[in-house]
């Protein structure tokens, strides 16, 4: 009896020591300690990061806007938004947490960037992030509530250095499925017509994703029970990475990190492609993006169109296998 306990605790203790998910390669390396514990980001490691970034050649597909810029977390980012000052940036504080820290970045004229931070606790997987500027007031948008890694609600709040928020900000919103009853909407995002004038929130069901339409009200609010469009279109076939949403226009990103990572990692990789869905013409067109070819890791996360059209995505980045990057890329779909 003795020795079927000690073959019993063995065996415990090996199986302990399998790793429950594999991560990729670049982020691996970093105890759970050390994922928010970095160096001073000195303008010379700023310089040496963003000199990771590949120059793209001529006829690339994309155009670098910002290079490599460091996160205040080791983990891979979500979502990120743009206010026309600085950029926002949503990662997980560990793997398959639902809390999330949020990197602000803001680009000086001389080419270096400041950085600080804020934490959201069980707000969930931070998928998708998104913004409006009113009167010189950023208002910040992503999911919260998280039940199961989930957001079940969406919410909006304010920007503070070093500020800890708990399940939500200063109001939250669940999105019904139906005119009545209380059936409502889990692993909702938001995003925000470059206007700030409508806001879309988005979840799946089946093979289906659906975007829910609202009015924006002062960038601030919105009535979950007035829908003003509720719009179905196709799952993306790669992973999803984000969305948003100009007019008629849905876009999509979606895909994996490098071919080269993906194959090291034994899983299958998916191309970085970019949709557009025009629910008025009921069309889509699609851009799979080979720019960025050199950039170590190059996983697309979240896209942005900006008030003139222009499209802005994300790609992360590593520096050294050290530290997590954001890499900001212009695309032209027409």
């Amino acid at each position: 009896m003795k020795t079927r306990k000690i073959s019993i605790m063995i065996f415990l203790l090996c199986l302990s020591l399998i790793p429950l998910y594999t991560d990729a390669y670049a982020v691996k390396k970093i105890n759970k300690k050390d994922n928010t514990n970095l160096p001073p980001l000195t303008s010379e490691l700023q310089k040496a990061i963003m000199d990771t970034t590949p120059i793209e050649p001529a006829g690339s597909d994309i155009k670098l806007i910002h290079p490599a810029a460091r996160l205040s977390t080791a983990r891979l980012p979500q979502g990120y938004a743009y206010d026309g000052t600085s950029f926002y940036y949503l990662s997980q504080l560990s793997t398959g947490s639902d809390n999330l820290r949020l990197t602000k970045i803001t680009w000086q004229k001389d080419g270096t960037y400041q950085s600080s931070f804020m934490t959201l606790k069980h707000f969930g997987h931070g998928t998708n992030l998104d913004c409006v500027r009113i009167q010189g007031k950023t208002w910040l948008w992503t999911g919260c509530d998280s039940k199961g890694g989930n957001s079940t609600a969406i919410t909006r709040f304010t920007f503070k250095s070093g500020r800890v928020l708990n399940k939500h900000g200063s109001c939250r919103y669940r999105i019904p499925t139906s005119k009545k009853g209380r059936k409502y909407a889990s692993n909702v995002y938001p995003a925000i017509d470059p206007e700030g004038k409508r806001l879309a929130v988005r979840y799946t069901s089946g093979d289906k994703q659906y975007f829910i339409y609202y009015n924006l009200i002062n960038g601030q609010k919105i009535k979950p029970r007035k829908i003003i469009k509720k719009v179905s279109c196709p799952k993306t076939s790669g992973p999803f990475q984000g969305f948003d949403i100009e007019g008629a226009r849905i876009y999509t990103i979606e895909g994996t990190a490098s071919q080269s990572e993906m194959k090291e990692l034994s899983k299958k990789y998916y191309p970085t492609v970019i949709r557009r869905f025009d629910y008025e013409s009921n069309s889509t067109r699609t851009k799979t993006v080979t720019g960025a070819a050199g950039l170590l890791h190059r996983e697309a996360e979240g896209i942005q169109v900006q008030p003139d059209g222009s499209i802005f995505f994300n790609m992360a980045s590593h520096y050294k296998t050290l530290y997590t990057c954001m890499n900001i890329y212009q695309l032209t779909m027409d």
